[in-house]
């Protein structure tokens, strides 16, 4: 069981990043963001648990706030629980951008912090309408580079989540594809809207009952490792379903993730009770 464990840490930006709708706890500059109205919207924190074989690997502190024109996003996971004896992770991202009719238009996203075994930093430069890396350290020798043109209609895994938040709160449904760039890898994610359930109570959070269900694979499709051969775990898909609730003071929000990883395992993420 451990050893997956003691991979979670080079795992993390999957984890954490591909994921959740999420942003920290921490100040973020709103009243700049450039997509954000004059008048700054409320920030909304949330807390997330992500659990790996029934033990507490991660906690994501999350604040965003959003617009009908944008949004800006930023997000910090920790290790934590017993796990943190085993991993190490402290890592902050941030996104802004626009709204538009087929999705999101990305403005910046940087991210930053300890990071499968490294302090790295990451820029993202949107300037002419095209992905591309602005910094990158330390550069990632042990990955083949990512095309140009692959990378270049790419999104940043914050701005993702943003539009699959938006799409479930304006049309109660989360049909779409994107690619998108997690700061060492390019993805291919979709989703599909599954329809209204029952969700199970769950001792570590409050949410339970009817709620939107959304089912998601995430495949890597460049930024690989030289030593991922064709059987290596990293080809093979995330497979997992998300549940939207109405959470009072925000709106449809993602509260319970649970994912089939090829490396982990099983794996719940939940948005914990606030506290007062």
């Amino acid at each position: 069981m451990y050893r997956p464990l003691r991979k979670l840490a080079a795992l993390g930006a999957a984890v954490g990043l591909s994921l959740l709708p999420c942003a920290p706890a921490l100040t973020i500059s709103v009243l700049t963001a450039p997509a954000l109205a004059a008048d700054p919207p409320p920030q909304i924190d949330h807390v997330y648990g992500v659990y790996v074989h029934g033990f507490q690997a991660l906690t994501i502190n999350a604040r965003y706030a959003v617009t009908n024109d944008g949004y800006a996003v930023r997000s910090t996971i920790r290790s934590g629980g017993f796990l943190s004896m085993l991993l190490r992770m402290n890592f902050t991202s941030q996104a802004t951008g626009r709204f538009v009719p087929d999705g999101v238009q990305p403005l910046s996203y940087e991210s930053s912090g300890y990071t499968r075994g490294a302090d790295r930093h990451v820029v993202l430069d949107y300037s002419d309408g095209r992905t591309r890396i602005a910094l990158q350290t330390p550069p990632e020798p042990s990955r083949n580079p990512i095309p140009a043109d692959d990378l270049a209609p790419a999104v940043d895994s914050l701005s993702a989540l943003m539009r699959l938040q938006r799409a479930v709160r304006v049309h109660h449904a989360c049909d779409g594809s994107a690619t998108v760039f997690d700061g060492a890898r390019l993805l291919h994610m979709e989703s599909h809207t599954i329809g209204q359930q029952d969700l199970s109570e769950d001792d570590r959070q409050p949410y339970h009952g009817m709620a939107l269900r959304c089912d998601f694979t995430d495949l890597q499709i460049a930024g690989f490792r030289k030593s991922d051969g064709p059987e290596s775990p990293a080809r093979k898909p995330v497979i997992g379903s998300v549940w939207f609730q109405d959470v009072p003071g925000d709106g449809l929000t993602a509260v319970r993730i649970v994912m089939e990883h090829p490396r982990l395992g099983h794996m719940v993420v939940v948005l914990l009770p606030t506290t007062a």
